[in-house]
């Protein structure tokens, strides 16, 4: 698949988005990298309860949940503006 955002691109997350319901499955999200802490954008693939499997959507190039395994709920930000 090819990306769906281009290296410099600005977009815009809505912190708000997930007060009245959780993400769902292919919703693109701002999340917080838990090996360092770096804001990163991925879309969600997979929910195992509070945990949820992120992916980008260039696979061969993306660091992503391959790697550092599962997000929690509170490393999700927000929902990205399309």
């Amino acid at each position: 698949m090819t990306p769906t955002l281009m290296e410099g691109d600005i977009v815009f997350i809505n912190r708000l988005a997930y007060l009245w319901h959780n993400p769902r499955i292919h919703d693109i999200v701002a999340v917080r990298d838990p090996r360092d802490g770096k804001i990163i954008i991925k879309r969600i693939t997979q929910i195992e309860g509070k945990h949820y499997f992120v992916q980008g959507d260039n696979k061969q190039y993306s660091t992503d949940s391959r790697e550092f395994g599962m997000i929690d709920r509170s490393d999700i930000l927000g929902k990205m503006l399309k």
